[in-house]
């Protein structure tokens, strides 16, 4: 069960946070959506902008997966030291580099002319190791320029890449505790304020994996005919909680952290025993990271004009969705071939 509901989460989960991310981005702003003429009948406007702002959760949703993964990972080998699991945590930061390079390089090859590489970067040395930090996904790091606004996250991976074996240890010798620990653990010292507001959901999500909660959640005795009417409540209710301007203001840290939980449940308990829509989601969150950090290119830069131009709310994120994750196909399959010939090449 362990790993089968690792599994389903890195497909299932990611699909469907990737959905709410990119409904996030498309539809979340009031003026851009009066401006560009979106029709997002039947919903009322208010209720469709507060759903499209909700989307931003799925931030904390890849913190939880990623966190819960990395110490699902980690509990199951027996034996296991900390110097081990910072050997991997260096190899998982090599290999997260690479992909991110792979990314940057095509995001360039391709739309080079759409991009003033000097005026971003700067000229000479300088504006070559901001490039070279922006391709392996440092800048949000180092401060330093950046092509995508949306590659800030790149700081938060790697940032968790390295915390969470930390907090998969201390989960193992102070159990539930280490909630307690990490609640306050920003009031005593200064985190980045990115680092500050997903802490405490990534402590959840080793917590989540150190107690299995995931699997006990989805062994819950409800009806099938209930179980529709209960999550479709549960996520109303998370839209008001969240979106309420007090707790955006305040407590933003820490419901990130339970919703992100129910919000793994949600698309699990609902989704994951409808064979279709199981599947798409599946292929969606397969090709999650490169859809993350590439579809902005399609929506602000490329194509602006021409996914917006599909009009109705549910055409323009199909459109977005279809051009993200065709190119994240075509991206791993051109990795695939180069690996290949390089190992033909090597023989």
């Amino acid at each position: 069960m362990e790993r089968e509901f690792s599994r389903r989460a890195s497909g299932i989960v990611k699909g469907m946070a990737i959905l709410f991310l990119l409904n996030y981005h498309l539809f979340s702003e009031a003026a851009a959506v009066a401006d560009l003429g979106v029709d997002y009948r039947p919903f009322p406007q208010e209720a469709f902008l507060v759903f499209a702002g909700f989307g931003n959760i799925s931030v904390a949703v890849f913190v939880f997966l990623t966190a819960f993964g990395i110490t699902r990972g980690l509990l199951v080998q027996e034996g296991i030291t900390p110097r081990d699991m910072y050997r991997q945590a260096v190899r998982r930061l090599l290999k997260l580099m690479a992909n991110f390079l792979v990314l940057f390089v095509s995001v360039t090859l391709l739309w080079q002319q759409r991009f003033d590489f000097a005026s971003l970067y700067g000229r000479g040395k300088q504006g070559f190791l901001y490039m070279l930090a922006d391709a392996v996904g440092l800048a949000q790091i180092l401060d330093t320029p950046t092509l995508n606004m949306t590659w800030w996250y790149m700081e938060i991976a790697y940032v968790l890449i390295f915390l969470v074996p930390l907090l998969c240890i201390l989960v193992q010798k102070v159990g539930y505790s280490l909630l307690f620990l990490i609640f306050f653990l920003p009031v005593v010292l200064n985190f980045n304020p990115d680092i500050s507001r997903y802490l405490f959901t990534a402590a959840v999500g080793v917590c989540a994996a150190y107690g299995n909660w995931m699997e006990k959640l989805l062994h819950l005795k409800i009806h099938p005919v209930l179980r529709w009417p209960a999550g479709g409540a549960g996520l109303i209710l998370c839209v008001m909680i969240r979106q309420n301007y007090f707790v955006q203001e305040r407590f933003l840290h820490l419901a990130d952290a339970g919703i992100a939980v129910f919000f793994a449940w949600f698309s699990l308990a609902l989704f994951g025993s409808v064979p279709v829509i199981k599947g798409i989601l599946e292929l969606i969150g397969k090709y999650s990271m490169n859809i993350y950090m590439v579809h902005t290119f399609f929506y602000l830069i490329l194509w602006r004009s021409y996914i917006y131009a599909f009009r109705y709310a549910g055409l323009i994120l199909a459109a977005l969705l279809l051009a993200s994750l065709l190119w994240s196909v075509v991206l791993e399959q051109v990795k695939k071939a180069v690996i290949r010939f390089a190992v033909k090449r090597k023989k």
